[in-house]
């Protein structure tokens, strides 16, 4: 199975990503699309969320955005 990770870039345009695995919850699709794109980890004091949200939004993707999409093989 594969997760397809449609999302909004802070500046308006879509995007989409393609992961490996079963991303079933909002949190872990996040943290796999940052995996994914080899975004710098940040201070995770505040939460593992939170610094998923940062990690994305330093990237230019709005981390409210994300939707997933699972793809059959």
């Amino acid at each position: 199975m594969k997760t397809q990770i449609s999302f909004k870039k802070t500046n308006g345009s879509d995007g989409v990503a393609l992961l490996d695995g079963d991303a079933s919850s909002i949190l872990q699709a996040k943290r796999e699309l940052a995996n994914k794109l080899y975004l710098p980890d940040v201070d995770s004091s505040a939460g593992e969320s939170a610094a998923q949200d940062a990690r994305l939004r330093g990237a230019g993707i709005d981390p409210d955005s994300l939707k997933i999409h699972h793809v059959s093989e």
